[in-house]
């Protein structure tokens, strides 16, 4: 297990860098449906999980994300976005590679744990946007439409952070 460490003045440089990234990626999206879009915001964050470990995905998808939703006019989303994709990146740092940064592990089992992860974040993800959807639109059955929109940017976040992971990881590690 990691060691308890505080966060330190370069922690949260990385931290805001990561976060505007997030940002960033979040707006390079497709629209899908009635106000829902497929972006790479989770592709980044899954894979600033499986490569920095559980804080900086954590604080880099709340703040990034939420940034995102308060600059583009998604305003009853920011609360959501910041626990939703803080929590979501947490969990799939957790899993992949830890609560903070560690050495690199054999290249087998940081494949699995980084796809467990990813899984787990995303199932979270679904889960609390379908009662964020549900608690701004006022309908269930809006909140049950926008489904497989999240599903399909989980989708391409779990690809995309599978692909880049292993030569970014190594780049890291260094």
């Amino acid at each position: 297990m990691n060691e308890k460490r505080k966060l330190t003045t370069k922690d949260i440089v990385y931290s805001g860098v990561l976060a505007a990234m997030c940002a960033i990626a979040t707006s390079l999206k497709i629209p899908f449906g009635v106000g829902a879009m497929v972006h790479l915001g989770t592709a980044f964050i899954f894979t600033v999980g499986i490569c920095f470990g559980g804080v900086y995905a954590g604080l880099a998808g709340a703040i990034g994300s939420a940034f995102y939703d308060l600059l583009m006019g998604f305003s009853p989303y920011t609360a959501w976005s910041f626990i939703i994709k803080g929590t979501a990146g947490f969990i799939v740092g957790f899993v992949a590679k830890g609560v903070w940064p560690a050495p690199a592990t054999s290249e087998g089992s940081w494949a699995w744990r980084a796809l467990i992860g990813c899984v787990l974040a995303a199932a979270w993800t679904l889960g609390g946007y379908i009662v964020a959807w549900w608690q701004i639109t006022g309908s269930l059955a809006t909140a049950f439409a926008n489904i497989p929109s999240s599903l399909m940017t989980s989708g391409v976040g779990v690809v995309v952070a599978m692909i880049l992971s292993p030569k970014l990881r190594k780049t890291v590690n260094r």
